[in-house]
């Protein structure tokens, strides 16, 4: 059995989504963990009226042709599909995970709608194509296209289901298999939530047979080893022995497809997996934290200054800028992004600069303070690290100016998530408070060799270019320190 290591894989699958050449493929076993049925479910009832037994069947495909069959109707599948996947279900903490990749293309087999609401989730923009006629259309500013290859929960009596569908799916949805093909030659493929005994895998690698086998890229699945039982009884024994073989062999059999198998005991230990993508994939995204109704100590056109050329100094080195649009600090980062752009001759809305701005027509307080937070910790989850600027407001009730609260709580999130925390202390306020709880704990906080850097930026002294310097310095040390081997 030639499975790899969680640890090759996450090294080598980083490295496709850091290029951009990564895509994912969901299977039902992402569905189930947030508490949807299995093929098994969705047609035991319909199994029992047709006097057969869903868990003895090894072709559920055939089960729900025979139910096509008996009835002449596929009324009760579509049924069976809308009162399954339109239940209210939580998404998972995989979803959550896979939703916060840098990943611009999706494929399933899932009629439900979980796959596009947790990428929504986290406030990016979808483009769901699940029917031959959409496929020519492109929206404007997508994040991640999601194929739903099999269908739409909303459309059952067009979803692939029985063995007359998947027949005829070359011919009517011939479309689909040529962009499969294309992208399975472009990218290299996550494949979740399948246990390669799912009957839809059986059939795309059929019909991919041909494109797979000359192997132009590897692609990786995350499968479940199968279970041993809890009793040591000989019939039980003895099956388990005959399902760890046939894993064997399965994985065996998925290396002639480019399929590199990460095997696991229980499905809990996906989510650590992909965390630790999460965290990689992130290491390059920098969230500038900042305010400014005063701009002493530094003035106001050395602070503008020195966000303008941070922001465009973190697009030049190949990062990508988060920002949440801060009084007289996020408008100067976001100019400095673009100017960037327009230097390197590329586009940066959606690709090099995060932008998640705060609503100001909140009314109600408490809804205000809510929805705020919510936005700073999706800031957080998608942050490798943060760099702090000034940080003060205007007090409405006094009219003096007061540390800014949202900062401060930026900054507790920001440790939460064990975020790089570059506070810049010349810059006064917050920044300043910041840097006088972090210096003490350099040694433990950050790799060897940040303590000069973390100098500079407390030196009233110090150039703008020296500054700039700094930052990326603590940057780039624990940027490889983060990504590992």
């Amino acid at each position: 059995m030639a499975e790899i290591s969680k640890e090759q894989f996450i090294r080598d699958y980083s490295k496709e989504i850091e290029i951009g050449s990564a895509a994912l493929f969901v299977g039902a076993g992402m569905s189930v963990r947030s508490g949807m049925v299995d093929w098994r479910g969705l047609l035991r009832e319909i199994a029992q009226d047709l006097d057969l037994d869903v868990d003895e069947e090894t072709d559920l495909i055939a089960l729900a042709q025979y139910e096509y069959n008996s009835r002449k109707s596929r009324n009760r599948l579509n049924t069976a599909i809308i009162e399954e996947f339109t239940k209210r279900a939580e998404l998972s903490e995989a979803h959550k995970k896979l939703a916060h990749l840098p990943l611009e293309l999706v494929w399933t087999t899932n009629y439900d709608k979980l796959i596009e609401k947790s990428f929504e989730a986290v406030e990016k923009r979808v483009d769901v194509k699940y029917d031959i006629d959409q496929l020519p259309l492109r929206p404007r500013y997508v994040d991640v296209t999601i194929y739903k290859m099999h269908g739409d929960v909303d459309h059952p009596d067009r979803a692939i289901l029985t063995k007359d569908d998947y027949e005829r799916y070359d011919v009517e949805k011939h479309a689909f298999t040529e962009l499969l093909r294309t992208d399975l030659i472009r990218q290299s493929f996550l494949f979740v939530g399948f246990s390669f005994t799912d009957p839809n895998i059986e059939y795309i690698l059929s019909r991919l047979r041909i494109i797979l086998e000359k192997k132009n890229r590897d692609h990786y699945c995350i499968m479940r080893r199968p279970e041993a039982p809890g009793s040591k009884a000989t019939d039980l024994q003895e099956k388990y022995k005959r399902d760890l073989a046939r894993f064997r062999h399965r994985i065996d059999d998925l290396q002639r497809f480019g399929i590199q198998t990460v095997a696991v005991g229980q499905h809990s230990e996906l989510d650590p997996i992909l965390q630790e993508l999460v965290n990689r994939s992130i290491v390059k995204n920098v969230f500038v934290s900042g305010s400014a109704y005063d701009y002493n100590p530094m003035g106001k056109d050395k602070l503008e200054s020195l966000a303008r050329t941070l922001g465009k100094e973190l697009i030049l080195r190949g990062y990508r800028l988060v920002t949440g649009y801060g009084l007289g600090i996020g408008g100067a980062c976001i100019l400095g992004a673009y100017e960037a752009a327009n230097t390197k001759g590329t586009k940066v809305p959606g690709k090099a600069l995060l932008l998640r701005v705060f609503p100001q027509d909140i009314k109600v307080p408490h809804e205000r303070v809510e929805t705020y937070k919510k936005i700073r910790n999706e800031i957080m989850e998608q942050s490798g690290a943060v760099v702090f600027l000034s940080g003060n407001k205007v007090d409405s009730a006094s009219g003096s100016t007061v540390l800014a609260d949202g900062m401060m709580e930026e900054f507790d999130m920001a440790k939460q998530h064990q975020r790089v925390l570059i506070p810049v202390a010349v810059t006064g306020h917050v920044a300043n408070k910041i840097w006088d709880e972090i210096e003490p704990k350099l040694d433990v906080l950050f790799p060897p060799g940040v303590k000069t850097h973390f100098a500079t930026l407390r030196d009233p002294k110090a150039t703008e270019r020296e500054i700039i310097e700094a930052i990326f310095g603590v940057l780039e040390k624990t940027e490889s320190q983060r990504k590992g081997p």
